[in-house]
């Protein structure tokens, strides 16, 4: 459902957040070895996540990443949207064009109506999902949490 990418953020995010403090950043080398990822292309997604304000970047030796805000405001839905969009809450099931139709008269995929009320649960759960609440779900915060 998500992208490689996304999926790469999503984890790089949750672990940022778990390791680092006030006093202690996270350096990009340690994110890409702990969960395996490319760390020229870690960077390159980290960084838009920056721009978007949800991290903090610092440079130098002693540099490394943080979060720039309080993780229960950022829901998972604001993640995957930066890197994917949002056409995985609005696109059909089956095709590749937005399922938007209500009405009756339009012309429907064959599981519109089943899926858009799983459309509509998945959506709600992203936006309501947070990242701190994630955090929170991850009781044993060993160097293996995101091993997935």
């Amino acid at each position: 459902m998500l992208s490689n990418t996304c999926r790469y953020a999503v984890r790089s995010i949750i672990y940022i957040g778990i390791k680092s403090s006030v006093d202690q950043l996270v350096n990009v080398k340690k994110i890409a070895s702990e969960l395996d990822v490319p760390m020229q292309f870690l960077s390159k997604i980290l960084q838009v996540y920056v721009k978007a304000g949800i991290l903090k970047s610092f440079k130098g030796p002693t540099g490394g990443f943080s979060l720039a805000l309080d993780p229960y405001t950022v829901s998972l839905y604001e993640l995957v949207k930066i890197i994917d969009g949002d056409q995985i809450f609005e696109t059909c099931v089956i095709g590749t064009k937005p399922c938007y139709s209500k009405n009756s008269d339009s012309m429907k995929c064959p599981v519109h109506d089943q899926y858009s009320a799983v459309r509509s649960q998945l959506t709600e759960f992203f936006k309501n999902e947070t990242l701190g609440a994630i955090m929170d779900n991850y009781s044993n915060k060993t160097d293996d949490f995101l091993m997935l």
